[in-house]
C-alpha cells in the first residue's frame, strides 16, 4: 500500500470514528431526557462514568456514579406532582459536540414542562457536559446544568426571582 493511500484510510478512518462518536454522543444525550421523560429515574445513572460529576446549580450535584444513580432516584420523592409522582417532560434542542479522541464536549439547551407541588412550572436552562469512551461506549464523565429559570406557567420569567423549584 502507497503512502499516500495508508494516510488516505488514516483520515478516513478518522473521520468515520469522529462521525459514529457524534451520533453516540447525541444518543446518549437523547436518552437521558427519554429516561426522565419516562419516569426511569433508577437507569439515568448507568449513562455516567464511574467518578462522573453532576452540577445541578442550587438544585444539588453529586460526584460518582453511584451518587448520581441515588441523586436522580431520589426525584419521585422530592419533586412531588400529585398522586402520580413527578411529572417533568424535557425537550432538548441545538446538542453540539466536538470530539477528541476517547473525550469531548458538548452542549444543549433544554426547556421543561415539569409539575411542582402542584402547579405547572417551566423551566429553561444550558447543559454543558464532558464525555468519556469506556471501553467502546461513551458515557458523561461531566454535566454541568446553568439554569436560566423555574418558575411557575402563571407568573413568567419576567420577574425579579426566577429559581423557584427547589429540590
Amino acid at each position: 500500500m502507497s503512502d499516500d493511500i495508508a494516510t488516505e484510510l488514516a483520515a478516513l478512518r478518522h473521520r468515520l470514528d469522529v462521525l459514529e462518536s457524534e451520533s453516540a454522543l447525541h444518543r446518549l444525550r437523547a436518552r437521558f431526557h427519554d429516561f426522565v421523560n419516562t419516569d426511569r429515574w433508577d437507569e439515568i445513572g448507568g449513562l455516567f462514568a464511574e467518578d462522573a460529576e453532576l452540577d445541578y446549580s442550587y438544585l444539588g450535584s453529586a460526584s460518582g456514579r453511584q451518587a448520581i444513580t441515588e441523586f436522580f432516584a431520589a426525584i419521585p420523592r422530592l419533586l412531588p406532582a400529585g398522586s402520580g409522582g413527578p411529572f417533568i417532560r424535557q425537550f432538548i434542542h441545538g446538542h453540539e459536540v466536538v470530539v477528541d479522541g476517547d473525550t469531548a464536549s458538548g452542549s444543549s439547551q433544554l426547556l421543561a414542562t415539569p409539575i411542582y407541588h402542584g402547579q405547572s412550572f417551566l423551566a429553561s436552562g444550558r447543559f454543558a457536559d464532558t464525555y468519556v469512551r469506556c471501553d467502546g461506549v461513551w458515557l458523561f464523565a461531566t454535566v454541568t446544568f446553568d439554569i436560566y429559570y423555574t418558575v411557575p406557567l402563571a407568573e413568567g420569567w419576567a420577574v425579579e426571582e426566577r429559581h423557584r423549584m427547589r429540590l
